[in-house]
């Protein structure tokens, strides 16, 4: 007896047969599955939508003006975070052209916003305070500008988008209390 014989052959196409048909299988499943799934969110969505509306009558100005006012901030802060991925893209493609990082530090910043002023006379001469004028003046030169508006941005746009729709859910649990 050989080797060839001891062992049984491989049959590929039985193989594949049986993977199609598992494949369409699971195919079928998650179309069903999705089918459904449209089904009950466009019924939700539905309900949804009336209740927002019902309640979206009985709000006040402030309540405009408060949600307002949070947009807004969100908004400024998605602005930070878009100006400081800018600038590292455009540190990116300067990098890329020539191969040399242009640092762009928060110090240049500070230089800009506060010459001439006595905080500045103070980083540039100090006469006292030395420990807290090395770490303000370590903190200007080594936080990348970009990290300094994409961070606190990012934070600042989550934080509101969060506090939107938790004094939103509020607002309209209140509502649908108060007339129960």
């Amino acid at each position: 007896m050989t080797m060839e014989n001891q062992q049984a052959h491989f049959n590929h196409e039985d193989w594949l047969d049986h993977l199609n048909r598992y494949i369409e299988t699971a195919r079928q499943i998650c179309n069903e599955f999705f089918r459904g799934l449209k089904s009950l969110s466009q019924k939700g969505l539905l309900e949804a939508w009336s209740e927002i509306r019902s309640t979206a009558s009985k709000l006040t100005p402030l309540d405009f003006i408060v949600s307002g006012l949070v947009a807004l901030t969100g908004i400024i802060g998605g602005l930070f975070f878009l100006i400081g991925l800018c600038l590292f893209g455009y540190q990116a493609i300067l990098w890329l052209q020539d191969g040399i990082w242009t640092e762009f530090p928060l110090f240049a910043v500070f230089n800009f916003l506060f010459e001439n002023t006595i905080l500045h006379q103070w980083m540039i001469h100090p006469e006292s305070w030395m420990g807290l004028q090395k770490l303000f003046s370590w903190f200007l030169e080594s936080v990348p500008l970009s990290v300094a508006l994409m961070i606190p941005g990012l934070a600042i746009a989550f934080f509101m988008a969060g506090t939107m729709v938790v004094t939103m859910l509020f607002r309209f649990v209140q509502l649908k209390n108060r007339n129960g």
